[in-house]
């Protein structure tokens, strides 16, 4: 007998009650997440997903069935989640990270609670006793900086999974304050089927990702990340993501080469600098959502700018904030201007950074 259970919207579902269901739900939400677990269970073959831009423009891609049940077992296996077990999705099920859950449940025959994809977590159960939960950087650090009942929760995982950005220094110090889960960092895109490497953040922080049974990478000659395995139908999927591969199973992230600024013919990774940022924003205790990126310049082609989400910073932390860089940055590392604007995120919960540097020429 099945022992998956999909709980959503204060209703259960059987995959019988699923396999059943006559395609009518009044929450479109609820409708959508039974429609991708019917038309699994109906051995749909081939799947239509979009992709967030990790190996270039955004664009829909068709995945494969066997691509989904070799990622979907690469992640039950390197958790070690069983029949039974309890897991909960608060990620938007339209996405990669959130629509793998679903997957991963019905082959793994888990205990799915399906919740809105809101920054606050506000429909977490908190009586349930969850075994593993994936996340957004976004979404944690609004709970453990103002949701204490749901870090209790969040304490009771074996596993707690953060997909789909960097880790900020203010939201590591609070995974390690705060949390006694073992916390993950995953490395993956859409073009993989969800994740393809792991490295711990709690207990312990881990430098270097290490890459899944099953996956082959290898380097091109900017020493961006090629990968190949099963999840990508064994077909070699090419990044812009510059990495250190310190043996065949470990690698570091660099930074990202179509995040580089060209600025007067120096090509500038805005990656080391945005680390530096982040330190200096800790010691002053700024706490803002930020990112380096190029705006258009008459004379240097492009500028190096620092951007920053309104209303976070005052004009004289600004000025601070530029003595400080000056002192701590080659000169042509060191920002020409700040601006501040309404950031926009993607549906995974990263920063949209072409369209939000399109707002600020917007207003210029």
């Amino acid at each position: 007998m099945s022992a998956f259970r999909l709980h959503i919207n204060h209703s259960t579902f059987s995959k019988a009650d699923i396999l059943h269901w006559n395609g009518q739900h009044t929450n479109t939400y609820t409708s959508d997440v039974l429609m991708l677990c019917k038309q699994w269970l109906d051995e749909k073959q081939n799947f239509e997903l979009k992709t967030s831009g990790s190996t270039g423009t955004p664009k829909t891609i068709s995945i494969q069935r066997s691509q989904i049940e070799a990622s979907a077992q690469a992640t039950l296996d390197f958790f070690n989640l069983k029949a039974d077990n309890k897991v909960v999705c608060p990620l938007n099920i339209h996405v990669i990270g959130g629509q793998m859950m679903l997957y991963r449940s019905l082959i793994g025959e888990l205990e799915l609670y399906v919740i809105p994809a809101d920054r606050s977590l506000s429909q977490l159960d908190t009586s349930v006793i969850y075994d593993f939960m994936p996340i957004s950087a976004i979404q944690l650090f609004d709970v453990l900086s103002n949701a204490p009942e749901k870090v209790l929760a969040l304490n009771s995982l074996q596993h707690l999974l953060i997909g789909g950005s960097n880790i900020s220094e203010a939201l590591q110090d609070l995974i390690t304050t705060k949390l006694t889960c073992h916390v993950w960092q995953s490395y993956g895109m859409t073009e993989t089927v969800s994740h393809i490497a792991m490295r711990s953040l709690h207990p312990g922080i881990e430098p270097a990702y290490t890459i899944l049974n099953g996956i082959e990478t290898a380097l091109d000659e900017r020493s961006c990340l090629k990968i190949k395995g099963a999840i990508t139908n064994n077909i070699w999927i090419q990044t812009n993501d510059q990495v250190k591969k310190t043996d065949h199973t470990h690698f570091t992230f660099l930074g990202r080469t179509d995040f580089a600024v060209n600025s007067g013919g120096i090509k500038i990774q805005v990656e080391p600098i945005e680390k530096i940022i982040e330190t200096l924003f800790t010691e002053r205790n700024i706490k803002a959502p930020f990112f380096i990126g190029g705006i258009a310049d008459d004379s240097l082609g492009e500028k190096l700018v620092l951007i920053v989400d309104t209303a976070f910073i005052s004009e004289e932390e600004k000025y601070h904030l530029m003595q400080q860089l000056k002192e701590q940055l080659p000169k042509y590392h060191v920002p020409k201007e700040v601006h501040t604007a309404t950031f926009e995120y993607t549906a995974s919960g990263k920063i949209n950074r072409k369209d939000t540097i399109r707002k600020i020429l917007q207003k210029r």
